[in-house]
C-alpha cells in the first residue's frame, strides 16, 4: 500500500488546472475594483479557498464516478486526460478517493455559508447551482456530463459563477457587466473540457457515457470546438463595443492564433493516436490563460 503522503493527497485533486478557477476568482475581484476601488482581502482569500476546494472535491469525486470509464481508457493523456489515474494505479480505493471528495467538498461548504452569512444571501443561490451541478456532473442520477450537458456545466460554474461569485464577495452587488465580462472566460474553460473529451471518446463510448463527443461522434463534434473559440474571441469584442470591457481587453485577442492553431489540430488529428492533440490542449489552456490574464490586468489599469 502506497504511504499517503501529503503531496499525494495533493497530486490526486490535480492542481495544475486550478488555474482554471483561480483566474475567474481573480477577474470578478478585479472588476469589483475597477468599478468600486474595493478590494477586501480577506473575503477574497475565502473566496479563492472556497473556489480551490470546490474545484478539488469536482476532481476527486470527478474521478471516483469516472472510475469505470478511465479503467477502459488505454492511451489516457495525463494529466490532460483520463482522470488522475490514483484509482487506478491502485494508489488510492475508490472508497478512500470518495470519502476525500466529501472532506475537500464540505471544507468549501463551510467557507461558503460563512461567506453567505458575512457578506449575504444571494451567495447562497450562486453557492448550491455551483456545489450541486458540480456533484452532479458526474455523479448518479444525474450524470450531467453523460447527458452532453457537461460544457454547459463547466462554462457556467468556472466562468459565469466564479466571476460573479468573487464580485459579490467584494461588492455585494450584481451587474450585467460582469456577466458579460465572464463571458470569454466560460467559452474557453468550456472549450477546454471539450477537447480533452476527444482522446477520451473511445473509453466514454464502451463505458456509456454519452458525453456530447460521443453523441456527435468525433467527426462531427469538431465543428462546436470551434465555435467555442469563436464565441470566445466575438463576446470580447462585443464586450468592449457595448462598454461591458475595457478598450485594452482588445489585446486578448493577440492570443487567439493560438486557438486557430488548436483547431487545425484538432481537424487534423482528431482521429489519430491521441497524443497528437496534445498541442491543441496545451495551447486551448494556454488560450484561456492569457485571455484571463489581459481581461484582469485591463480591469486594473
Amino acid at each position: 500500500m502506497t504511504q499517503k503522503t501529503l503531496s499525494l493527497w495533493i497530486r490526486a485533486t490535480r492542481p495544475q488546472f486550478f488555474t482554471i478557477i483561480i483566474l475567474p476568482i481573480l477577474l470578478g475581484t478585479a472588476i469589483a475594483w475597477h468599478s468600486h476601488g474595493v478590494f477586501l482581502t480577506f473575503y477574497f482569500g475565502l473566496a479563492l479557498l472556497a473556489g480551490i476546494l470546490t474545484h478539488a472535491s469536482s476532481n476527486v469525486l470527478n474521478d471516483y464516478f469516472d472510475k469505470h470509464a478511465d479503467a477502459l481508457n488505454e492511451t489516457p493523456l495525463s494529466p490532460f486526460a483520463g482522470g488522475s489515474r490514483m484509482i487506478q494505479k491502485k494508489i488510492l480505493t475508490p472508497s478512500e478517493t470518495y470519502r476525500y471528495g466529501w472532506v475537500l467538498l464540505i471544507g468549501a461548504i463551510s467557507i461558503g455559508l460563512f461567506l453567505v452569512w458575512t457578506r449575504g444571501l444571494p451567495l447562497l443561490w450562486i453557492g448550491l447551482i455551483g456545489i450541486l451541478s458540480g456533484y452532479f456532473y458526474s455523479a448518479p442520477p444525474l450524470s450531467l456530463q453523460s447527458k452532453g450537458w457537461g460544457e454547459i456545466i463547466v462554462g457556467l460554474d468556472f466562468g459565469v459563477l466564479a466571476v460573479l461569485g468573487a464580485y459579490y464577495v467584494q461588492t455585494q452587488q450584481f451587474t450585467l457587466a460582469v456577466i458579460f465580462a465572464s463571458l470569454p472566460l466560460a467559452f474557453l474553460v468550456a472549450a477546454i473540457l471539450y477537447i480533452n473529451g476527444f482522446p477520451d471518446y473511445a473509453a466514454d463510448k464502451q463505458a456509456g457515457k454519452n458525453t456530447l463527443i460521443v453523441r456527435l461522434d468525433k467527426e462531427h463534434a469538431r465543428p462546436i470546438y470551434g465555435l467555442l473559440i469563436g464565441f470566445s474571441m466575438l463576446s470580447i469584442v462585443m464586450g468592449v463595443l457595448y462598454q461591458f470591457l475595457p478598450l485594452l481587453s482588445l489585446v486578448s485577442l493577440l492570443a487567439f492564433p493560438l486557438g486557430i492553431m488548436a483547431i487545425k489540430t484538432l481537424y487534423a488529428h482528431y482521429n489519430d493516436t491521441p497524443t497528437m492533440l496534445i498541442p491543441a490542449i496545451k495551447n486551448t489552456i494556454m488560450l484561456h490563460t492569457i485571455v484571463s490574464g489581459v481581461l484582469i490586468i485591463a480591469f486594473l489599469g
